[in-house]
């Protein structure tokens, strides 16, 4: 006898176990009639373990069938065709509605200083009404969004003179220890005063005053107090940035490696 039929579906059984494809793909019904149709042909001991292995097979499908309606319910899935008739039915308004309830601004007075703040509002004063517009909205004018010296004069941060001291500090310390690990250098007993003299030690590389020496093959940074007066802009008139990352957990690791680093001397 010929099982070409039952092979097939077992197969196609087998397939959706593997490859994860919607399990409603097979007819279960159908399945069954098949199984029944072939059910007065069995002869011989292999014909049965076919149609057991037919049935353990069938039967997975019908548990990942009972398995995909329990998981759509229980997150509250909703079908997509149903979804898209459901919107189209609704009023503007009622889409308004529903898109301001669910609506999560991105901006907060914590997380932007108020001089973006007043820029952004100065953007959307200045746009033409709905009405008015062209197909696509005008595009905002460039800003500069470094933030510089000038922003922290303006927020009243600190003053030029506390700026210009706290700056020769830097470069006096960094004068003292010499060419020196960059972290070493920046890493101190106080994240938050880490992060300040990585900005200022920031200004003395721009300003030529200190050197950076990358090493990217093993991952190291070194900084040393310039060997020339010339300004930076001198030596490289093509300025780039560099990127060192900075995070408060390096500055954990960074703080106790230093820790188990002292602890003979301290014995």
């Amino acid at each position: 006898m010929k099982f070409d039929e039952l092979f097939r579906l077992i197969h196609f059984c087998e397939t959706i176990e593997k490859e994860g494809t919607d399990p409603f793909d097979l007819d279960v019904k159908k399945f069954l009639e098949t199984l029944k149709r072939y059910h007065k042909k069995w002869k011989s001991l292999d014909d049965l373990l076919l149609d057991a292995e037919a049935l353990a097979e069938l039967a997975k499908v019908i548990e990942l069938q009972g398995k995909w309606i329990k998981d759509r319910s229980s997150s509250f899935y909703i079908d997509p065709a149903l979804l898209e008739l459901k919107l189209k039915m609704l009023e503007p308004h009622q889409l308004a509605t529903a898109f301001v309830r669910s609506w999560n601004p991105v901006i907060s007075v914590d997380r932007i200083t108020l001089q973006r703040l007043k820029e952004g509002l100065n953007y959307w004063n200045a746009l033409l009404p709905l009405n008015k517009r062209k197909e696509e909205f005008p595009l905002p004018s460039a800003l500069d969004t470094t933030f510089d010296l000038g922003d922290l004069i303006e927020l009243n941060i600190l003053s030029k003179e506390e700026f210009a001291d706290a700056l020769q500090a830097v470069l006096k310390e960094l004068e003292e220890r010499g060419r020196i690990d960059y972290h070493d250098f920046i890493y101190g007993d106080a994240f938050e005063a880490s992060i300040i003299k990585a900005y200022l030690t920031s200004y003395l590389v721009s300003e030529g005053k200190a050197e950076l020496d990358i090493n990217p093959l093993e991952d190291e940074v070194f900084i040393s107090p310039s060997s020339t007066n010339v300004t930076a802009k001198a030596l490289h008139p093509l300025s780039k940035s560099i990127a060192i990352s900075l995070s408060y957990e390096d500055w954990l690791q960074w703080r106790e490696k230093r820790k188990h680093g002292q602890e003979p001397n301290e014995r």
